[in-house]
């Protein structure tokens, strides 16, 4: 198994094969099949080591085989951690029974009827361990703490409640109800999977209040703040985007980088996909203004082969740039275009 030192060594030669500048797919790949052998994945060794959050951007790499290979190594990491948490659970609990639970043999051994006599030194100092012996074998049997990703245990959420925050109360209490119900709103969403440090999550949610609420004064910002706090607080919070959560909790994300960015940047990767793929289709779709199409022989399908296609001009890009022509396949309704 690998340790985390050797884990954030391949986490930095994985980011520099995957770069935007210079990518270097066969490396990624590399790389990605060392961990999957290398690797068995805890809560503990993620947080340390932050490698999910790195694999699991590349998800949607333009490299299929880099995509796959995240994409089965996330899944893989997933079963770990739950493995790894039933198994503590139920180590617990069989280790809580065994200790509480008497003896076969002392129970099955009736008491001896020897009249009672005055214990001598020797008796008394071999008497003397029994009660250590239990009470190491308890202290020793006890269950671990709850981990703070709770989720992965299939536990609830983490809340500002169960951390034992009260934002009304304190030295750094904003007075105002709307304004301590939003920084409640945040931590809820920066916690709720996260095992970071209570004082962390709550500066964190504390300062992107206080710069929401500097940036939208009152009362001309009043309605400007409310929807900055909410935008924040459903972006924040949503499942499918722990990494935006886990880069704003350790900072990799500003407050002021967070605040600058529009509600499509903070989404998550699978949602930016889609939304790009609805953009492509709702350009092709777009026919409003194009011109008669046309039936011609002029085209192949690259799905079925055929020959039988409609198609149409449209003048997509600036005027000295050539037309885009879209075809659509007549036999099986495959579309394509091309400049």
């Amino acid at each position: 198994m690998a340790t985390a030192a050797t884990i954030l060594s391949l986490r930095k030669k994985l980011v520099a094969a995957t770069g935007a500048e210079s990518p270097k797919p066969a490396e990624a790949v590399e790389i990605l099949k060392q961990l999957k052998t290398q690797v068995v994945a805890t809560d503990e060794l993620l947080r340390e080591t932050k490698i999910g959050v790195t694999v699991n951007k590349l998800r949607n790499n333009d490299a299929k085989e880099v995509a796959d290979l995240a994409k089965e190594l996330v899944r893989k990491w997933k079963a770990d951690v739950g493995q790894s948490g039933s198994k503590k659970t139920t180590t617990a609990a069989a280790s809580t029974a065994t200790s509480s639970a008497p003896s076969p043999a002392s129970a099955a051994t009736p008491k001896s009827p020897t009249p009672k006599a005055e214990p001598t030194p020797s008796t008394t100092v071999a008497s003397k361990p029994a009660p250590a012996t239990a009470s190491s074998s308890t202290s020793s049997s006890s269950a671990p703490a709850a981990p703070l990703r709770r989720q992965s245990s299939g536990g609830p959420p983490r809340t500002h409640k169960a951390d034992g925050i009260d934002f009304a109360k304190g030295d750094e209490a904003t007075g105002d109800k709307t304004r301590d119900k939003c920084c409640e709103l945040i931590y809820d969403a920066l916690a709720q999977d996260s095992g970071a440090p209570s004082d962390l999550i709550l500066t964190r949610s504390r300062a992107l209040e206080a710069h929401v609420w500097k940036q939208n004064p009152p009362p001309s910002g009043t309605a400007a703040y409310r929807n900055k706090m909410r935008s924040f607080y459903l972006n924040l919070k949503a499942a499918n985007n722990p990494g935006l959560r886990e880069d704003v909790v350790s900072g990799e994300i500003s407050i002021t980088q967070l605040y600058e960015m529009d509600p499509k940047d903070m989404a998550s990767e699978e949602r930016k996909a889609e939304n790009r793929k609805l953009a492509a289709e709702n350009l092709f779709k777009a026919q409003a203004a194009a011109p008669q199409q046309a039936e011609t022989d002029a085209f192949q399908c690259g799905k079925c082969k055929q020959r039988r296609c409609m198609y149409y001009q449209m003048q997509t890009r600036s005027a000295d740039e050539p037309m885009t022509t879209f075809v659509t396949c007549l036999s099986c309704n495959n579309r394509w275009k091309f400049s």
